[in-house]
């Protein structure tokens, strides 16, 4: 993907009440496609929740959870983050943010990076959120005194040493479409330029809007149909920030952070929202995963600043069970990796055929199943990586979701060459067949074929080795009722993650290839990667 500060064209949404759609961009990168970077891969986990993740008895299975993804960022935030104080001195809770907890994800870091430190930035990074919200009476500690606090009394105190680099920003607020509504947009301004300003952060970098969308069709929200909260006032926001999120950049760069849900577990009165396997599936929803990120992504680059999917999964409001834990959810958030690398905006695909415009990474969100402060009651169904609910804390452990990142951040971060490949399989133009291509930092060819649908796909694809390695991630259903999309399971060649959070490693197979061409079938809810 294209660099922030490439120069382009200004968007021809401004941000005004009345809407144009987008200007058409040529794409000058066809041939040798975009980029992935390192550190693409995510978790997104709320405050409520560090003790566990990351306290000691947690700890050494996260930690390897991290490392088998190889680079990446984490996200301490959520929504947890508007209504939990920030407390200097006191004990620890749930109910709190305090310096152990810090401390806690510092530890986490020093373990995840040891030995593995990049000459350019660390292996893995964290946003820290803070508060940021009109104060209420539920939330009345919020005000830039308590930003402050939490990062000159927090973050500046635990984060010391080669450690200050592990931090990628500050976060300020959460979904402030949310908090301060779609007639509280000045007021949030005012906040953010407030908030964001050295006097309150001092140098961190600093990470917004972290704005959140309504679930609708991507063609209400291009014609403004219906209510947009925010959406066509990034540019408007990022102007904000922007200057100050470049002066301060850290090793991770300036970015623009965004959220993006598919689906939502309540969806009364509004069927687009309703969860299940094939809604999760279709294209429709992608399309508008690939509008939001292309437009968003454009309107950050015209600033000078990355963009970063900080927040997604499968189903807004914690997930939906038989959805967002099943097979289904780790092949949608496989191809959701590469849409939001590249995404092809529905009214234009052409205007990123070379995936110059994209995220430079996504974080899927975990969180308790009902409310914050209570992980006794269970993990939320769309967790990538499910926590220990008992008074143990024990080990946190890899959901169906996680095996996608496990795919991705083995064979898609870090490469180059990354361009949408289209198919002919034996179903034509019905198949749900989505393909990828990247280029091994050796050279080598990764073909990624995801399927989809509820029916296997057939296809031959050209490939540049008479045996071709071939990796597979698969859904797994030990009853053996023959599920597939909602089989409770997903295994990759055959393995599983460990309880202890270790991964036994990828055991590709070879496969024949005729005059360098393979003929291979896809089984619903699979995912290949073809290495020649």
């Amino acid at each position: 993907m294209a660099s922030p500060g490439t120069g382009r064209a200004a968007s021809a949404h401004d941000g005004s009440t009345t809407q144009r759609q987008p200007a058409a961009r040529h794409d000058s990168r066809p041939e040798r496609g975009g980029s992935i970077p390192a550190n693409f891969v995510g978790l997104s986990i709320e405050w409520s929740l560090v003790e566990r993740y990351m306290s000691p008895t947690a700890r050494p299975a996260f930690i390897r959870l991290l490392r088998n993804l190889g680079t990446g960022v984490l996200r301490i935030g959520g929504s947890s983050q508007d209504v939990t104080p920030f407390e200097a001195s006191g004990p620890n809770s749930d109910r709190v943010i305090t310096p152990q907890d810090l401390t806690y994800i510092r530890s986490t870091l020093d373990a995840v990076n040891a030995g593995r430190h990049r000459a350019e930035r660390p292996a893995w990074g964290v946003v820290l959120g803070t508060a940021m919200s009109p104060p209420t009476a539920t939330r009345p500690f919020v005000s830039p005194a308590h930003a402050h606090a939490f990062v000159t009394e927090g973050v500046a105190r635990v984060f010391t040493g080669a450690a200050a680099g592990y931090v990628a920003g500050i976060e300020l607020g959460n979904e402030p479409d949310l908090s301060y509504g779609t007639a509280g947009l000045d007021h949030y301004l005012s906040d953010l330029a407030t908030y964001a300003s050295p006097d309150v952060i001092g140098g961190y970098p600093v990470i917004a809007p972290s704005t959140s969308e309504d679930i609708l069709p991507w063609r209400s929200v291009a014609d403004s149909t219906v209510p947009t909260r925010y959406f066509w006032n990034w540019p408007r926001i990022v102007d904000t920030v922007a200057e100050r999120a470049k002066r301060n950049a850290g090793v991770f760069g300036a970015y623009a952070s965004d959220h993006f849900y598919p689906l939502a577990r309540t969806c009364t009165g509004k069927p687009y929202r309703c969860p299940s396997t094939a809604a999760l599936l279709s294209r429709e929803h992608m399309d508008s995963l690939d509008y939001q990120v292309f437009t968003h992504a454009e309107a950050a680059d015209d600033r000078g600043l990355g963009y970063r999917l900080e927040e997604t999964n499968t189903a807004a409001n914690r997930g939906a069970d038989g959805v967002s834990n099943v097979a289904a959810s780790a092949a949608y958030a496989l191809d959701l990796m590469f849409h939001a690398a590249c995404p092809r905006p529905p009214d234009n695909p052409a205007a990123n055929a070379g995936c110059g415009t994209g995220a430079i990474g996504v974080n899927f969100h975990n969180a308790e199943v009902r409310a914050f402060y209570a992980p006794e009651e269970g993990n939320a169904y769309y967790n990538a990586v499910d926590y220990d609910p008992t008074p143990a804390v024990g080990a946190p452990t890899a959901a169906p979701l996680y095996y996608a990142m496990l795919m991705f951040g083995r064979f898609a971060q870090g490469t180059e060459g990354l361009r949408p490949v289209p198919l002919a399989t034996d179903e034509g133009a019905t198949s749900q067949l989505s393909a990828w291509q990247v280029r091994g930092r050796h050279g080598e060819r990764r073909l990624f074929l995801i399927n989809k649908s509820d029916r296997p796909s057939t296809v031959t694809v050209p490939v540049g080795a008479s045996s071709p390695r071939v990796d597979r991630m698969t859904p797994y259903d030990p009853a053996g009722q023959g599920r597939t999309v909602d089989a409770p399971y997903v295994r990759i060649d055959g393995r599983q993650v460990t309880a202890g959070g270790r991964w036994p490693g990828f055991r590709p197979t070879a496969e024949s290839a005729d005059g360098h061409r393979m003929t291979t079938t896809v089984a619903p809810g699979e995912a290949l990667v073809v290495t020649s």
